[in-house]
């Protein structure tokens, strides 16, 4: 038995320590976005490979805990007595010890301070990223293949792969998504939009809408509307409230976009961005 005990104690250690370390590094890992567009990767592992890691590590952590609490179950129960040793959930520690969880779980959501430093803290770690990176002129751009790529960035598809081609990529189609085509070249999204001419546009496709036009860290979006964005965006503003209702925000058109990003706990950028979307 104590050679069990041992055996569990020391997967609960080394699990924590895992899960720790994942967990530490996805707190300072770009968002999903910036992660893929530039092939993110700390330490030889890309953010993909940590969330599984941190994921298939809880687990393990999580089956440790139960096993230990059934070989410990005597000593628990011992902690939830009284001093008349009788069975009892009022003691000032089990109180105390649930008063800070519960403190913890309702100031991490509704955003109480020291919370919300903390929380705003991460956002700006994550951001100090992207203003590293070159921006995608999309959300999720890198899943598109070439053909809707060059239709969302109003550019010739043919002339793309004329440009890949030159570069001497390889596997190059019109088919394939960017990220495929960056994968197989040991490249990044990221540098293959550096090789591509935006110069030589599309005559079919030149357009004036804004929602193509990339967004810029502190372009100050929070300060607009919601009828300002959906004027200035070029998007119906009637549907952006549904869709904001679904999201959990019944929004008004005087709504600042600060106001209902905090209430989604998203950045102004990251509202702009998922609004903006066809």
């Amino acid at each position: 038995m104590n050679s069990l005990r041992r055996f569990i104690s020391l997967c609960i250690t080394f699990s924590f320590l895992i899960m720790s370390y994942t967990g530490i590094l996805l707190f300072i890992s770009p968002k999903g976005r910036v992660a893929n567009w530039t092939n993110w990767e700390l330490l030889g592992l890309d953010k993909t490979q940590y969330t599984n890691l941190h994921v298939t590590f809880m687990v393990l952590f999580l089956s440790g805990m139960l096993f230990h609490l059934y070989l410990n179950w005597a000593p628990l129960m011992c902690y939830l007595k009284n001093r008349a040793r009788h069975f009892s959930l009022l003691t000032k520690e089990f109180l105390f010890a649930l008063s800070i969880n519960v403190l913890f779980i309702v100031g991490t959501l509704y955003y109480w301070t020291p919370f919300d430093q903390f929380l705003d803290f991460e956002d700006d770690v994550k951001a100090s990223w992207e203003q590293k990176a070159n921006k995608a002129p999309y959300g999720h751009a890198e899943l598109s293949n070439i053909k809707d790529f060059s239709e969302k960035t109003g550019t010739n598809a043919e002339e793309i792969v004329a440009q890949f081609v030159t570069k001497k990529l390889k596997g190059v189609d019109l088919e394939k998504s960017i990220a495929q085509i960056a994968r197989e070249n040991g490249r990044s999204p990221a540098q293959l939009f550096e090789m591509i001419d935006l110069t030589k546009k599309n005559k079919t496709n030149v357009t004036t809408n804004t929602n193509m036009v990339p967004l810029k860290e502190g372009g100050g979006y929070g300060k607009l509307t919601l009828n300002a964005a959906c004027e200035q965006y070029q998007f119906d503003c009637q549907k952006t409230q549904i869709y904001l209702k679904e999201k959990g925000f019944e929004a008004k058109g005087t709504n600042t976009l600060r106001e209902i990003a905090d209430a989604l706990h998203v950045s102004p950028i990251e509202l702009l961005d998922m609004l903006r979307k066809p």
